[in-house]
C-alpha cells in the first residue's frame, strides 16, 4: 500500500467526524473550508464514469494495489494504469479552478491541439459532434481541411479531442 494514497475509514464518514476529536456543534472556519473541498471533489468524481469513479476509491479510497483492483474486475493491470491516467486528468482539469482559487496554483496550460488554437473552435465541435456513429471521419476531416484550413488532422487527434477538450 503506497503511503501517498488516502484510506478509506467507514468510521468517519458514518459518525461525520473523527470520534477522538471534540466535535463542535457550529462549524468552525477550516471544517467550512475543507467541506469546500470535499464538495468540489465529490462533483467532480460525478464527471467520471462508473468505471474510473470504481477506480478511484479503491486504489485511493480504500488503499488497494493494482493487482489486488485486477483480481477483483477482471481487467489487465495495463488497462487499470490507463483508466489510472485518464481519471487522474479529468479530475485535474475537472479541480483546475479550485487548485487556482483555493491554492494559488496555476492551472494555466499551454493549448497544443490545433483544434483548440483555431479561431473557429466552437464551429469545429459543433461538427465533431455532428458526426453520426455510423459514418467514418473522412467527411469531417475534409470539411476541416478545405473549410476551415486545417491540415493533417488524422482520427486519432478528432477523437482526442472530443474526449478530452469537448467539456
Amino acid at each position: 500500500m503506497g503511503s501517498n494514497r488516502i484510506i478509506y475509514q467507514d468510521w468517519i464518514v458514518e459518525l461525520g467526524h473523527d470520534p477522538t476529536q471534540a466535535y463542535r456543534l457550529t462549524p468552525g472556519p477550516e471544517e467550512t473550508y475543507n467541506r469546500a473541498i470535499i464538495t468540489a471533489v465529490n462533483r467532480a468524481m460525478e464527471a467520471l464514469d462508473e468505471e474510473e469513479r470504481a477506480f478511484i476509491r479503491a486504489y485511493y479510497l480504500q488503499g488497494m494495489s493494482y493487482r489486488q483492483i485486477s483480481r477483483i474486475t477482471g481487467q489487465a493491470i495495463y488497462r487499470l494504469e490507463n483508466l489510472h491516467q485518464n481519471a487522474v486528468r479529468r479530475l485535474k482539469r475537472r479541480l483546475s479552478g479550485l487548485l487556482g482559487g483555493r491554492f494559488n496554483i496555476s492551472t494555466e496550460r499551454e493549448i497544443v491541439c490545433p483544434l483548440c488554437r483555431h479561431p473557429d473552435v466552437d464551429k469545429i465541435n459543433a461538427l465533431i459532434l455532428s458526426k453520426t456513429r455510423e459514418e467514418t471521419w473522412k467527411r469531417i476531416i475534409r470539411i476541416l481541411r478545405d473549410d476551415f484550413a486545417v491540415a493533417g488532422v488524422m482520427p486519432q487527434r478528432l477523437i482526442g479531442h472530443r474526449k478530452y477538450h469537448m467539456i
